[in-house]
């Protein structure tokens, strides 16, 4: 059996979990077939295509497919499949999934209500009331998005890499065009407007030299493995426990599929000197006074590239950079899921106006206005936080100090949670 105790007086009390890994597809999720071919993706002219279909590009599609906009929705992977994040949707992502549609199908799938977080930072602990989140995994939220695109018509495509194809004057052009692979075949389509929405690792526009990419000095990368739970287990109730150490941080907490999610975010540099993932987050447990966890092995855990990065340039002609391609910032709380939502709801105007009379410069120049208000808002109160967790000893006075200071602990939950 593997278990998960702690040592006295820190008092997590002992876990046992089964030894099975969980496979890295969702119980809940069934495979979802392309509904259009290569060759039938050339013979139109999309309004929309959207590069990379999670959580940003999917969200935009339903929105667009909506709208009546021939949508065309192209992922390189096949669904379902299992990725790191998306463990918890803050209040901001659940009113944005309300809007798209799809909160009663996260419900039905089994997802996971989270009302308190216990908050550890070396041998400080505290308990927090929170805003409800929810806890999905990301096959299981990502199959439900694709589903409800194509179901409002947006057409589908996987195991197919796009890439923007650069014009020369492209002022004169009014369609752009992007080139698509699948098995050993290559198609060239035309859209009127493309979303880049390939995540961190920027698939879509990695190999152009016109997106140029910053990665921040000592940035983290997210990994995480999933693990069955006994019933007797200590992480059935509906709380997120984050366990702060000094090579990065641990979050464990229950989601559908009766499984447990175990996510960390830690420091690469670790990784080398330790011999492994499982290591590190077994040294942060450590680092909090618990009993060692026997982890999975190491080619059982998924990983991010650099998490912490930030795109130069996110618009040029009809095509937007929208979700992680933007940039990131290490999360604490699932606060990516939220920003990937809010790109996709808030660059569709951009679109509807492309597809009704044609594209506008004014238009990058707003959507550069929106991204440079979000770094400089919505990610502020994560820098802060990340910056704090990077030093766990003075973190842990910060802790401290949320008990004595109510008022502090309530900012600190607002922010991250709305």
């Amino acid at each position: 059996m593997i278990s998960l105790g702690r040592k006295e007086p820190l008092g997590y009390p002992s876990t046992s979990l089964a030894p099975s890994v969980v496979s890295n597809s969702a119980p809940s999720s069934k495979p979802i077939p392309s509904n259009v071919s290569l060759q039938e993706s050339g013979s139109k002219v999309w309004d929309v295509v959207i590069l990379g279909a999670g959580v940003a590009g999917a969200s935009a599609a339903i929105l667009a497919s909506k709208q009546g906009l021939k949508t065309l929705l192209v992922e390189s992977k096949t669904f379902p499949r299992e990725k790191v994040c998306g463990g918890c949707l803050n209040l901001r992502a659940q009113a944005s999934l309300e809007r798209l549609g799809v909160s009663k199908q996260l419900e039905l799938a089994g997802a996971v209500r989270i009302e308190s977080m216990r908050l550890q930072i070396l041998n400080i602990q505290a308990q927090w009331d929170v805003p409800v989140m929810v806890s999905v995994r990301r096959s299981t939220l990502d199959c439900i998005l694709v589903e409800k695109a194509i179901s409002n018509g947006s057409r589908y495509i996987d195991r197919t890499v796009g890439s923007l194809i650069p014009a020369g004057d492209e002022s004169n052009h009014s369609v752009t065009s992007v080139q698509l692979q699948r098995d050993g075949e290559t198609s060239i389509i035309e859209a009127k407007s493309v979303l880049v929405a390939s995540g961190l690792a920027r698939s879509s526009i990695r190999q152009s030299d016109r997106w140029p990419a910053k990665i921040e000095a000592k940035s983290r990368i997210g990994v995480q493995c999933f693990v069955y739970e006994s019933p007797s287990s200590s992480f059935s109730d509906g709380r997120l426990h984050m366990i702060v150490g000094n090579h990065g941080y641990v979050g464990i907490c229950k989601t559908d599929g009766g499984v447990l999610d175990v996510a960390a975010a830690i420091d690469p540099a670790s990784i080398r000197s330790m011999g492994g993932i499982p290591q590190v987050v077994q040294t942060i447990l450590a680092d909090c006074g618990l009993d060692e966890m026997e982890l999975p092995e190491r080619e059982q855990w998924l990983a991010t590239p650099s998490l912490t990065r930030s795109s130069s340039r996110v618009t040029e002609h009809r095509t937007f950079l929208i979700g992680d391609a933007i940039g990131y910032i290490e999360p604490f709380t699932g606060e990516g899921m939220s920003w990937a939502l809010a790109s996709a709801e808030s660059v569709m105007p951009f679109i509807y106006k492309i597809v009704d009379s044609g594209w506008h410069e004014d238009m990058g120049v707003q959507w550069n206005n929106w991204v440079h208000r979000q770094r400089s808002y919505k990610h502020q109160t994560c820098r802060w936080i990340a910056g704090q967790i990077r030093r766990p000893r003075r973190a842990a006075w910060v802790l401290r100090a949320c008990d004595w200071l109510p008022p502090l602990r309530s900012a600190i939950i607002r922010k991250t949670s709305q």
